[in-house]
């Protein structure tokens, strides 16, 4: 089994997997969706990237910005970001990277499930 397909199948305890194949997963969680995909940077290291659309066509002003920055910082291996961050609306995402390593399924479903409860967080302070 590949590793995205075991992910495509630890994540469905987490919410509705809209999509899966040989590159990545779509994932959809509360008002969010994600894509969980599995990166190999060199023999031996793969990496999980998560990007979850938070919100879309939010009002691009000082409390988006403030808000952002205030839960930016407490991302350990992750970052928020306004995707066109000049214009009036803009839409929010959640960008996540982590060694898969040997993380057996349960340390593996924690981890996503902590990063994509987080977006799914943000996303309801955000409506």
């Amino acid at each position: 089994m590949s590793e995205v397909a075991r992910i495509a199948g630890l994540v469905a305890a987490l919410g509705s997997v809209e999509e899966s194949d040989a590159d990545s997963v779509l994932v959809h969680i509360g008002t969010t969706r994600a894509s969980i995909r599995v990166l190999e940077l060199a023999d031996d290291l793969d990496v999980v990237s998560v990007t979850q659309l938070v919100a879309r066509a939010v009002t691009n002003d000082e409390r988006l910005r403030d808000l952002l920055e205030e839960r930016g910082a407490a991302l350990s291996f992750g970052s928020l970001r306004r995707s066109s961050p000049h214009e009036r609306h803009t839409d929010v995402l959640l960008s996540y990277a982590f060694p898969l390593g040997e993380l057996a399924d349960v340390p593996l479903l924690t981890v996503l499930h902590l990063v994509l409860a987080g977006g799914s967080s943000l996303a309801e302070d955000l409506a």
